[in-house]
């Protein structure tokens, strides 16, 4: 997540139906804490953990760069990690758009996001790749300068869910994960 109050939103709403998720957030001090005192700390503290959500806009995170609802450098890095990494099946993260954000996120995302998908069907198992699922929560309005829609497209395009709520995006991503009812064009955008 770019920012922490959408991630403590999908930490609530994960949190009830998937128990304890490590975060960097403080949400329930008795949930796994994830060490954010930098991206090499962050990438070590994430190799033994289950379910996860990570604030890329901590101030631990952010130290000498932009904001990742800015630069998307961190975002992009996780994006890929989490792609080689057998263990993700599903990444969920949140695309925020208005004045002061990333003039064209789906710029740069859109092919991180390919990328990613592509990486997984590649590797995976002797019986072939795996499945990975990107779940979008695309936070604009039909008035922000990135056109909310235009966004919404390329990243669907690129192979992402793209949802315009946060909890229902949320949703999504624990019944792909969890292999439980929802389907995944269900409040797609």
């Amino acid at each position: 997540f770019s920012g922490g109050t959408l991630c403590d939103e999908a930490l609530a709403v994960a949190g009830a139906a998937l128990g304890p998720i490590a975060s960097n957030l403080p949400f329930d001090p008795s949930w796994p804490r994830l060490d954010a005192s930098g991206p090499g700390a962050l990438g070590r503290s994430l190799a033994g953990v289950g379910h996860a959500m990570v604030d890329l806009g901590d101030d631990t995170l952010t130290v000498g760069r932009a904001h990742p609802m800015i630069d998307s450098s961190l975002r992009l890095e996780a994006l890929a990690g989490a792609a080689a990494d057998e263990r993700v099946r599903v990444v969920l993260l949140d695309v925020v758009l208005g004045h002061g954000a990333h003039p064209d996120p789906a710029a740069e995302l859109g092919p991180a996001i390919e990328a990613a998908l592509a990486t997984a069907v590649e590797g995976g198992s002797a019986w072939g790749g795996r499945v990975l699922d990107v779940v979008v929560s695309l936070v604009g309005t039909h008035d922000d300068p990135q056109d909310t829609a235009g966004q919404a497209l390329r990243l669907a395009g690129a192979g992402a869910h793209v949802l315009a709520s946060n909890a229902a995006a949320t949703r999504l991503a624990v019944a792909l994960a969890t292999g439980t009812s929802g389907s995944a064009d269900e409040g797609t955008s």
